[in-house]
């Protein structure tokens, strides 16, 4: 089993040491994980919530000492990735000069929005179905680009007795077919059941559909403390045990391998 999803502290708003994750993992019997810290992005408001550019080698630093440490786990060295229309040239030059097992993409902030709002504090004065297109939209701006290898937590955008499915069902396939199209992976995210939201990202629904269309899947636990790796991964393979068809598949310097998850 694998946890794709961790954070570190770092990314400013995790605690934990990188070892304590690891030892987590180890104990919940995982076999590989990767760490996806927040990407640094210079000049971009939300520095509270990434690391700075040159902390990036302290990073990198950790995971190889972690990786000699612990022998009985693989350990993966990734990234979490804001996508946001300005800064594709320098994440471009940023993540093709490091290592990287995993680049996921991710939408917290939008660029036409006002500054400093994200995507868990939207306009009241909006119609919502209004606000999903527009983080749609970034997605698919996102995707385009062939910077990412993964979208994590597909409807990070969505509201409690608002289902994105129920709204904006054909930017939901518009999204899933172009990351079939592209190669792209979608995370299976179960840090949405720690929030208000109270269901995985994206919800059961979102992911049938991804299941029928045949997009390959990733499982991550966005962790963010070391008691939270692979955080409710039991009834998950649970649930996709009723889909033996489900695509899953792990990485390794950026290039997908399927394999057989329950």
């Amino acid at each position: 089993m694998f946890d794709y999803h961790i954070h570190t502290r770092l990314c400013r708003h995790a605690t934990g040491s990188m070892e304590e994750y690891v030892e987590a993992a180890v104990k919940r019997g995982l076999n590989e994980i990767c760490f996806t810290p927040h990407s640094p992005m210079p000049g971009l408001y939300g520095t509270n919530l990434r690391m700075d550019l040159e902390e990036f080698d302290i990073y990198l630093n950790d995971i190889e000492r972690v990786k000699k440490q612990f022998k009985e786990i693989n350990i993966l060295t990734g990234i979490e990735a804001d996508y946001y229309a300005g800064y594709e040239d320098f994440l471009a030059g940023f993540l093709s000069g490091y290592p990287f097992d995993l680049v996921h993409m991710s939408i917290h902030f939008i660029r036409h929005w006002p500054e400093g709002q994200w995507v868990f504090n939207l306009d009241p004065a909006r119609p919502l179905h209004e606000i999903y297109r527009d983080y749609f939209n970034a997605l698919e701006e996102g995707i385009k680009t062939g910077l990412f290898d993964s979208v994590a937590h597909f409807d990070l955008i969505k509201q409690p007795g608002h289902p994105v499915l129920k709204s904006n069902i054909k930017d939901v396939e518009k999204i899933i077919d172009l990351c079939c199209r592209n190669g792209l992976s979608i995370e299976i995210n179960t840090g949405g059941l720690r929030k208000e939201i109270g269901e995985i990202f994206p919800s059961t629904d979102i992911i049938g559909l991804m299941i029928s269309k045949g997009v390959s899947m990733t499982l991550g636990s966005d962790a963010h403390t070391p008691s939270q790796v692979a955080f409710r991964f039991e009834e998950t393979a649970e649930w996709l045990k009723k889909y033996p068809e489900a695509k899953m598949v792990r990485y390794k310097k950026r290039k997908a391998y399927s394999y057989r998850y329950a």
